[in-house]
């Protein structure tokens, strides 16, 4: 590529190379933002602990795509695991079951404690219907587990709940 002077300026040698220069920074800069895009819809690992000792493996969804991509489109879970949610203040986060396979129960966490239960939250219907399902009172966590999980574990509100939470993986 040839680029033209401007009028009584003599060419310098980095003229043809500026179009190249600003083609590599695009590119840089696409390339973080996939980066960036792919770390953020990672999730981390770490298990909670119910209780006195009921431990659940979990992927933990903390940031807006995990938490949008949830347990959407996979199979189950081991009797042991669970998908964790986290948020930066309590609130009435609604959930909704788009692409899923498999009947959760869902545990609303506050300060460190089991504030609401929603048990055998089914799969979505053929009609494409979404209903949604939110704690009763506000909770900053939740967490998904097997239909069936809180009442085989005789959860109930007010066990305490301790987290250990690890990298992203």
């Amino acid at each position: 590529m040839t680029v033209k002077a401007p009028e009584g300026k003599k060419p310098s040698r980095f003229d043809s190379a500026k179009p190249m220069m600003a083609g590599i920074a695009v590119g840089v800069v696409i390339v973080a933002a996939m980066i960036l895009s792919v770390v953020q819809s990672r999730f981390r690992s770490g298990y909670v602990v119910i209780g006195d000792g009921l431990r659940v493996n979990v992927s933990v969804a903390a940031t807006d795509a995990t938490r949008e991509r949830g347990l959407s489109g996979r199979f189950g879970l081991a009797s042991d695991e669970g998908m964790y949610f986290l948020f930066q203040k309590p609130d009435q986060y609604a959930f909704w079951m788009k692409e899923m396979r498999f009947p959760i129960d869902i545990i609303w966490i506050n300060a460190g404690a089991i504030v609401d239960i929603t048990t055998d939250v089914p799969i979505p219907g053929s009609d494409g219907v979404l209903p949604t399902f939110a704690p009763r009172i506000p909770a900053n966590r939740a967490l998904e587990v097997r239909a069936g999980f809180a009442k085989a574990h005789g959860l109930r509100i007010g066990l305490p709940i301790s987290e250990h939470l690890g990298q992203s993986f």
